[in-house]
């Protein structure tokens, strides 16, 4: 519901996208017509379609439950509202992971499957499981697999016309600039298509919001559900008697290999009067996604709008119903961190900036002064390019990955903070326990779910080499759950909330990030190579 399916479509981008790149090669050394590529194009894209649900369900741990095995409030909630829509009940799926999520998949509205997992049944009551169930009802009944499918059709042609007239040869100097203008036209449309999908996808999740407020007639319930799930404020309920009954109920059904209940602690259906969060930290926790200039860039690129957006929308929806909304934005101060947000610029695109203006500097400068023929000259300029972008690279490096002190914090407390970003981090150290992975059921996700007695966070595990990366979730990550760990990073948002892991400690094993020193070695490498061309140039060519 909030990034999972997007992340379980990434799998399938890849493999496709893979595809389609080995498709386009043929096609230019086999010299296919354009209908031949498009043909095929559109043979992938239906052949991604058809695979795409079987794919998912292979690459997550999905356990495939009877709808009676559900809680009865929701497995009420599901028949009802199925029979309200007029389409067939879904394929029900549990992944057992502690991290709370949702979401749906299939081909039309009558193979459709809705995946929940225990973290959700564990933080979230009754009624806000339900609203989340709603909201992935609303993507069955808006045919949204279908909607989204032909979408992103659209991008692909125009990035095929760019491809081809990229490819084209022969013909005169007017038809040669003819397809020139085509082609670029062609890649600036793929590019503007690629952005109008995003956004047809975020309008495509107000509108899932919205199916859920009409069948719960109670938007808050989705809106406080957002603020546990997107911002990990939400605590483990206490364990209540319809929790045990469902614990035994899943028990007897183990031998089944439907679920396995050993790991699903203090299993709780029905609320049990947690709070989960306060008004306050809401508040706070939603601060950076109205007041920071990152948020309204990352949304561009994402397929959900902001969780504070969709608490917004939902409030006026509660109004319009005669509730009174779960959070009074009026009452949120706006603030401006534009001059944070520009400096965070200043400091990403530094190295690359600085490269060019050093390069084109020493090229058009360097011979008013001294007869040097083009390749020293070149040579000279791009060693002297490198050697100042490599020493901007280093402040980079040192600005994004501060080890002045990990202080220790709580999760609800760095969820207050405004002043960060992708760039700017805040180092941290968390105390606490892993509840499951940061993708849960992909037995590849390396990233670790960690939650303190204020909420739950991701656990960003990030190594040079994503080899390492897919080792780490291959054989650790599994081990690491239900264990208590101290985790020193940045806390970052990037839009959601995380933490890059620096130090991970747990029982006397340790786990490190060599992220920061693999820069920091690579930076100085360049820097020496920048300077030994610039400066062998410079000593043996004799062209000064």
């Amino acid at each position: 519901m909030f990034g999972l399916l997007t992340r379980a479509l990434l799998v399938l981008v890849l493999l496709f996208g893979v595809l389609f790149a080995v498709v386009m090669a043929l096609g230019y050394y086999l010299e296919w017509s354009t209908m031949t590529i498009v043909l095929i194009t559109v043979g992938i894209v239906a052949l991604q379609y058809l695979l795409g649900p079987f794919i998912i369900q292979t690459v997550y741990r999905i356990r495939w439950i009877n709808l009676d095995e559900l809680p009865m409030e929701v497995r009420n909630f599901i028949v009802s509202s199925c029979q309200k829509d007029r389409i067939k009940l879904p394929r029900i799926g549990i992944i057992d992971d502690g991290n709370p999520n949702a979401f749906t998949f299939g081909h039309y509205p009558s193979n459709a499957r809705l995946v929940l997992t225990r973290g959700l049944l564990e933080r979230l009551n009754t009624d806000e499981v339900n609203a989340v169930v709603g909201h992935e009802l609303g993507h069955i009944v808006h045919w949204d697999f279908v909607v989204m499918t032909l979408a992103s059709v659209v991008p692909l042609f125009f990035y095929i016309i760019f491809i081809t007239m990229l490819w084209s040869r022969g013909g005169n100097r007017r038809s040669r600039g003819g397809t020139i203008i085509v082609g670029l036209a062609s890649f600036l449309l793929y590019i503007i298509t690629q952005y109008v999908v995003l956004l047809l996808s975020r309008i495509r999740e107000y509108y899932a919001d919205e199916h859920s407020a009409e069948l719960t007639q109670n938007p808050n319930l989705l809106a406080s559900s957002l603020v546990k799930i997107a911002y990990g404020l939400a605590e483990k309920k206490r364990e209540t008697e319809e929790s045990v009954i469902f614990s035994r109920k899943l028990n007897a059904i183990k031998s089944l290999g439907i679920f396995d209940p050993s790991s699903a602690r203090n299993l709780a259906v029905a609320s049990a009067g947690t709070e989960g969060f306060t008004l306050e930290n809401m508040g706070n926790a939603m601060k950076w996604d109205l007041c920071n200039p990152w948020a309204s860039m990352f949304e561009l690129r994402s397929t959900h709008p902001l969780p504070a957006k969709r608490i917004k929308r939902l409030g006026n929806m509660s109004k319009r119903m005669g509730k009174a909304p779960l959070y009074d934005f009026v009452t949120q101060k706006q603030e401006s961190f534009f001059g944070e947000f520009m400096v965070d610029v200043m400091v990403k695109y530094a190295p690359f900036i600085t490269f060019v203006i050093i390069f084109i500097a020493s090229v058009i400068f360097i011979p008013y002064y001294y007869v040097i023929d083009t390749i020293p000259l070149i040579a000279f300029s791009l060693g002297n390019a490198l050697a100042v972008a490599m020493i901007f690279s280093l402040l980079k490096t040192r600005f994004k990955y501060p080890v002045r002190g990990f202080p220790e914090r709580k999760i609800e407390d760095l969820l207050g903070e405004v002043k960060v970003s992708g760039m700017r981090p805040v180092p941290a150290t968390l105390k606490g326990e892993i509840i499951g992975r940061g993708i849960p059921g992909l037995f590849l996700s390396e990233d670790m779910v960690l939650e303190d007695e204020t909420g739950f966070i991701v656990i960003d595990y990030k190594q040079p080499l994503s080899i390492a990366n897919m080792l780490f979730g291959l054989v650790v990550t599994e081990r690491m759950i239900g264990r208590s760990v101290v985790a020193e990073g940045w806390y970052r948002r990037a839009p959601t909330p995380h933490l890059e892991m620096y130090h991970l400690r747990s029982d006397g094993d340790v786990w490190k990030g060599y992220t920061r020193m693999v820069r920091i070695i690579l930076a100085i490498i360049g820097l020496i190579t920048g300077i030994a061309i610039s400066g062998y140039i410079f000593i043996h060519m004799n062209v000064f």
